[in-house]
């Protein structure tokens, strides 16, 4: 088994290639010593800390994987519930798990108290409470991680999530009292657009700057620099494919240009895609307006006992045997029923002595550099949107930065050229199912007509997703079917909710909601798209909504005219807006053949 390096080796070379000190770096989160022991990952890890680190030096957890104990996922799960409470105007409920939360002996650490702050700000801010309400929160919450918020901004290193704090701030203040002037939010808005955020990180907070931003501008006058950061921001939106902001900036850009007397079809077409989002949001009851510090759920967890338990099992192996030379049985006994926390170097040797990867963090795939994992999210976005060309090219750079004599590197690089040879037809589909099934037999024993009973990683699991693809294709819907709800019992069995395999879950939804409805279970195919587009709201994410509707449209189609008129579109404006080009002339030919809007 090929040892990967820590996450401290990856916060090192990010430190040190953005110029930052690490007293710089950890100011306000912790000391100094302990920061030195996560970099020579000789600390035992703290998840919501790796979570902020990255997040200063601007990058994104979202590709990581986390193999948690089950109190840390207990609270990610907590805090998420807390997000969907107030997402569903559940206040009272929201309060309620805060509340819960203040009970954990963790609360008092500076990062969970900063949580649990900024949400009691929030839901006073949504309730109509005071300014100086909201500001005692915002305050506490602010200093858990900024005592010196003036000298931090000027040292540089925030993440996004605090400069979402300080603009939060702002507004609160904005024509009370209190109000702190344009001048500050010029300036946070500079700061933010000149630090080296990723894309997936200034999603977070450029769409709110711009609308805070057109607070201060006068009625009438033309602002070429909020037209400018306005049009940043829906750009940022619409490659990310989130929905928070998305309706409040396409409503502002849309009166930007009816001010310059812009392209009237144009900003009818803004709005348009508006209503369509706001419908769809109402259709199940959430709302993200004046939703500031929502944070998006995009996250891929394990639980350490359930995956300790489910590959020993899968492994035949007994407790006995597997805890030799590593524990006492009895300590792997307490460790599977989820009443202790196993040891990084215990679980890494558990793991490695059933042939699989046990770290606290997996990356997916080996990289030298974290510019890597950026290009995998570049190349996932273009095979998306049926880009294929885009796609086939990142692929080739990202396979010249990786060494593939690494399993988990060419299971990669060589089940994603499967993907663009099937779309290029340059291979029958028996012979690329084949080849797909050799490379899940590089990590896994798969045996012919035996189900795995393995917990499938990530790239796993996109392998077996892409041979029910296959099967699909060539119209084997039962064999896709098959596979699709084999993969769907996986999630559905774990203590892990689906919310948090979200890159991998709302792909095998939709394709096991389409076999669904090929073999003619209609019913249940509806369910699961309910179920998928609630699930994809919660998290925020607007651009992987489109296969549902879809799905719910065809079935719809046949039985309820009128009905599947609405979700036909709003597919069709969502695929328009996050920029799904291929799928929505697809979808547009479709409803003019069948006349569907006559």
């Amino acid at each position: 088994m090929e040892q990967t390096k820590g996450i401290g080796q990856l916060l090192w070379n990010l430190r040190e290639k953005e110029g930052v000190r690490q007293t710089q770096l950890c100011k306000g989160l912790c000391s100094h010593a302990k920061y030195v022991r996560i970099e020579y990952d000789q600390q035992e890890m703290d998840f919501f800390l790796i979570d902020r680190l990255m997040g200063r030096l601007g990058k994104s957890v979202e590709r990581l994987t986390y193999v948690l104990p089950i109190e840390v996922y207990e609270i990610y799960e907590l805090r998420q519930e807390i997000q969907q409470n107030i997402c569903l105007g559940k206040w009272e409920e929201a309060e309620q798990c805060l509340e819960e939360y203040q009970k954990n002996r963790k609360a008092e650490e500076p990062l969970h108290q900063q949580f649990i702050e900024q949400e009691y700000a929030q839901i006073a801010w949504l309730r109509g409470e005071s300014a100086e309400t909201v500001c005692e929160h915002l305050e506490k919450a602010i200093a858990q991680t900024m005592p010196e918020a003036e000298t931090q901004r000027k040292t540089g290193i925030l993440s996004v999530e605090e400069y979402k704090l300080l603009l939060f701030r702002w507004e609160v203040c904005f024509g009370t009292e209190r109000e702190r002037g344009e001048k500050e939010l010029q300036e946070l808005t500079e700061e933010i657009f000149q630090k080296n955020f990723e894309r997936t990180e200034r999603v977070k907070v450029i769409p709110y700057a711009a609308l805070l931003k057109a607070k201060t501008s006068q009625d009438g006058k033309q602002d070429t620099y909020l037209k400018m950061i306005t049009e940043t921001a829906l750009e940022n939106l619409r490659e990310e494919g989130k929905l928070l902001y998305m309706p409040e900036i396409l409503k502002q850009y849309a009166k930007i240009l009816e001010k310059e007397n812009g392209d009237a079809e144009f900003i009818q077409l803004l709005r348009q895609e508006r209503a369509s989002i706001l419908e769809l949001e109402s259709d199940h009851g959430v709302s993200f307006e004046n939703y500031r510090l929502f944070d998006h759920v995009v996250r891929n967890f394990e639980i350490d006992a359930e995956l300790i338990r489910r590959t020993r099992t899968a492994a035949k192996l007994t407790q006995e045997k597997l805890s030799e030379d590593i524990c006492a049985q009895e300590t792997l006994a307490r460790i599977e029923n989820g009443n202790q926390k196993p040891r990084s170097g215990n679980l890494r040797q558990m793991m490695e002595k059933m042939g699989r990867s046990g770290n606290r963090i997996e990356t997916g795939i080996q990289v030298e550099e974290y510019e890597t994992l950026e290009l995998k999210i570049e190349f996932s976005k273009f095979i998306h949107r049926k880009e294929y060309e885009n796609a086939e090219k990142i692929l080739l750079e990202i396979e010249k930065k990786l060494d593939c004599s690494v399993i988990q590197n060419r299971q990669y690089v060589e089940s994603e050229k499967i993907k663009i040879k099937y779309q290029k037809k340059t291979e029958s589909a028996d012979e690329l199912i084949r080849q797909l099934m050799e490379l899940l037999k590089m990590s896994l024993e798969v045996k012919e007509g035996q189900k795995i009973e393995y917990v499938l990683n990530t790239l796993e699991t996109d392998i077996l997703t892409m041979v029910g693809f296959i099967y699909w294709g060539v119209g084997n819907y039962e064999k896709s079917r098959e596979i699709y709800q084999f993969i769907e019992e996986r999630y559905q069995s774990s203590r892990v909710k689906p919310i948090f395999h979200l890159l991998d879950w709302t792909l095998n939804i939709g394709n096991y909601a389409r076999a669904l409805e090929e073999v003619k279970e209609f019913e249940k195919a509806i369910q699961v798209c309910q179920k998928a587009i609630q699930q994809m709201l919660y998290a925020g994410k607007g651009v992987t909504i489109d296969y549902s509707l879809m799905v719910q449209a065809c079935v719809l189609e046949e039985t309820e005219k009128e009905k599947c008129k609405k979700y036909f579109r709003q597919n069709l404006d969502l695929l328009k807006l996050y920029k799904m080009n291929v799928n929505y002339k697809i979808m547009k030919k479709y409803v003019e053949d069948k006349k569907i809007f006559n």
